[in-house]
């Protein structure tokens, strides 16, 4: 089991060196390739295009601003990719051979680059300022986990933390399901597993939430087997989220909107209190 291929996205702010410290140490524990997504808009062409349809224009020196500010971020991004990999001591830039990490070329829309980046991705990387729902980073996050449902690594705390204990919220769900398959890379390498469920709020009618059927799984694919958690509460989010971060957890492993769209968009839901938990574990998503 190992992590070949990973997408780190960076948008050129003081986030991007966790973000990327983390995808470079994961290269190095798994001799993989890092492609580097910046995902800051380029403004140059959207002013543009915005003077086009107002029937106005913009001035070349307010062109060449825009282009050099562009330029800034795309620096602020290779200048914390190179840290972070000289850290991890992974190659820096493109060539044959691992583990490396490589700056894609800012050409496209974020949202288009992602769509590239992610089809043959083993997981993606992003930094916590990309789960607030609203904006352009919560519309990548999104797109990320619920179009292309690719399995999402949210990097909070110190990258070394993925080698200590992991937990995973278990509900039997076909998204759940997804997240440990995508997970097990990253579990075989934590110091212990727990298995924790929210007992008031199992769905036992459509999925199957036996966590023994779970650890023989986990254990068939040598990761070892998972201590069983049973808790209560009336806030399934919380409750999970509190008893990983109470088990110093440096994983956590969920299903995401395993509800519909609509509902949790309205209600919030666990996966809302699981990215709003940002002094929590790293948190890994699937759809």
């Amino acid at each position: 089991m190992s992590l070949k291929h990973i997408v780190a996205i960076a948008g050129g702010g003081p986030e991007d060196l966790q973000t990327l410290s983390f995808a470079a140490w994961l290269a190095a524990q798994h001799d993989s390739t890092v492609d580097i997504l910046p995902a800051y808009p380029d403004t140059a062409i959207d002013m543009v295009t915005l003077g086009m349809t107002l029937g106005a224009s913009l001035s070349r020196q307010a062109i060449e601003e825009l282009a050099a500010a562009d330029r800034e971020l795309h620096g602020r991004v290779e200048a914390a990719a190179r840290k972070a990999a000289g850290a991890a001591d992974v190659v820096f830039g493109p060539g044959e051979g691992a583990p490396r990490m490589v700056l894609i070329e800012r050409g496209l829309r974020p949202s288009l680059s992602l769509a590239r980046a992610v089809t043959l991705s083993d997981l993606v990387v992003i930094g916590q300022n990309y789960t607030t729902g609203a904006g352009r980073d919560g519309e990548l996050l999104g797109q990320t986990l619920l179009h292309h449902r690719a399995p999402t690594l949210i990097a909070r705390g110190e990258p070394d933390s993925l080698a200590g204990p992991a937990a995973i919220a278990w509900d039997g769900s076909a998204q759940a399901g997804r997240a440990v398959r995508s997970a097990l890379p990253l579990l075989a390498m934590a110091s212990g597993i727990h298995i924790l469920q929210c007992v008031n709020s199992l769905d036992r009618l459509t999925t199957d939430p036996d966590i023994d059927r779970l650890n023989a799984y986990l254990k068939a694919h040598g990761v070892g087997v998972g201590v069983p958690v049973m808790l209560e509460g009336p806030d399934e989010g919380a409750v999970l989220a509190a008893a990983a971060a109470s088990r110093g957890a440096g994983l956590f492993v969920a299903g995401a909107y395993g509800h519909s769209r609509l509902r949790e968009v309205v209600f919030g839901g666990a996966t809302r209190s699981f990215l709003n938990d940002a002094e929590g574990p790293s948190l890994l998503l699937a759809n």
